[in-house]
């Protein structure tokens, strides 16, 4: 029988196997505070129960190499939904957090409305089911599910409270839905939080563990990672930056204010902005695009003009940088990042866009906060937000062991996490 103190121990090292990402034993000795002799006996006990591998060798000062640790794909996998306003993907992360599979859906939507959270969450039920039969899933079992969501997400309640450009989406307890569907834990999510924990994940560890992402979409969201976590607020709604006032002159928000960031930079505000300015018949080859029985003004076509030397192109863009490069000094000298991430389907055409916010970013950030700081363009990928949410409901399942123990029972619950006090 293995005693409470053996069960902490034998956990923490497990965390840490986690959270440490292929550390060493004198990663995790560090990290637990465990005496070396344990780590030792406790990680030969754990690989014994399939729990850990060791994954490689890492070559010391010493000469002497140590072995690598990660946690055995057999433990499970954890699933990310990503819905957006045309379809839902769907994709699988082992506890490598490297991906088993990937599928895309179309989102099929009834004409009313009253219909939509019926069709949407028959889908992705419809979806999860032969996701979960696919080949590469054979064997495997899932341990928990994340949701990505565009709108406004009550994270605490798991509450989807506005759909964005998706209607008929009032409050609804998505989480409570999903859960019962799969019988599994389920985390909803923003997706720009979502996206904001994928580059924290593909920036680890340098730039990882203050980020934030702003996610030029449909809207405008951000993602907040604080040292390493993201940050929800109080009730996961932190980050609304589209709501931040930049243009006092501008256009009316769906929120009520005048100028809002999402006004702005979003995708729809950005080709509104340049069909006003074609409409008053300016000189350019995207008047091409006017025509009725023309192809339609897309951020593709809006680049490749501005590739070309367009005036009109380059010079709106560089009005809309200047505009984003505000809300971006604001948002550094709130959280004093170490990297921010633009992101969203808009940054395609961050070429053109980085420039003028840097302008004004230098123009308004006091230099010291600036030192070692990083601004990136990252235009998203089909598929990244459901990436994002499967990485995100790993760590969350890792971390609560009630989804430990509902996964393992409760005898092993101690193997995963220590229970709670």
């Amino acid at each position: 029988m293995v005693n409470r103190l053996g069960e902490d121990k034998e956990s923490k090292v497990l965390r840490s196997v986690y959270f440490l990402r292929k550390p060493t034993r004198s990663d995790i000795v560090r990290s637990t505070g465990i005496s070396p002799v344990s780590v030792t006996a406790i990680l030969r006990r754990l690989i014994e129960r399939g729990l850990v591998e060791k994954s490689g060798k890492l070559q010391t000062r010493s000469g002497r190499p140590s072995a690598r640790y990660k946690l055995h794909s057999s433990i499970g996998h954890t699933v990310g939904i990503s819905v957006t306003t045309s379809g839902f993907q769907i994709a699988a992360v082992d506890a490598d957090n490297q991906v088993i599979s990937t599928r895309e859906h179309t989102l099929e939507l009834s004409t009313s409305p009253v219909g939509h959270v019926d069709d949407i969450v028959r889908q992705i039920s419809d979806g999860l089911k032969a996701f979960s039969e696919l080949p590469d899933l054979a064997g495997r079992t899932a341990l928990s599910i994340g949701v990505s969501l565009p709108g406004m997400v009550d994270t605490e309640r798991g509450v989807w409270l506005h759909g964005l450009q998706v209607s008929g989406i009032t409050h609804i307890p998505l989480q409570k839905i999903v859960e019962g569907l799969s019988g599994l834990p389920v985390v909803v999510e923003d997706m720009a939080r979502c996206l904001a924990f994928l580059e924290a994940e593909r920036r680890w560890p340098e730039g990882a563990e203050h980020l934030v992402l702003l996610c030029l979409d449909a809207g405008v969201g951000t993602g907040i990672i604080i040292n390493g976590e993201p940050y929800p607020g109080v009730h996961g709604l932190a980050g609304e930056a589209g709501h931040l006032v930049v243009d006092e002159g501008g256009g009316r928000c769906p929120c009520g204010n005048i100028g809002c960031l999402e006004t702005v930079v979003s995708q729809p505000s950005i080709l509104r902005r340049f069909k006003q300015r074609l409409s008053e018949g300016v000189i350019s080859s995207l008047q091409r695009y006017r025509a009725v029985d023309g192809p339609p003004l897309t951020l593709e076509a809006i680049r490749d003009a501005a590739a070309a030397g367009d005036r009109l192109a380059r010079s709106t863009l560089f009005e809309v940088g200047t505009l984003l490069g505000d809300a971006c000094s604001k948002i550094i000298k709130l959280y004093n990042p170490r990297t921010l991430v633009i992101g969203g389907s808009v940054a395609l055409l961050g070429e053109f866009l980085k420039e003028p916010v840097w302008i004004k970013i230098r123009q308004k950030v006091i230099p010291e906060m600036l030192e070692d700081f990083s601004l990136e363009i990252s235009p998203s990928s089909p598929g990244d937000q459901a990436l994002g949410a499967a990485i995100l409901a790993a760590r969350r399942f890792w971390k609560k062991t009630e989804a430990a123990r509902a996964r393992f029972g409760p005898r092993a619950a101690h193997l995963i996490l220590p229970r709670k006090s």
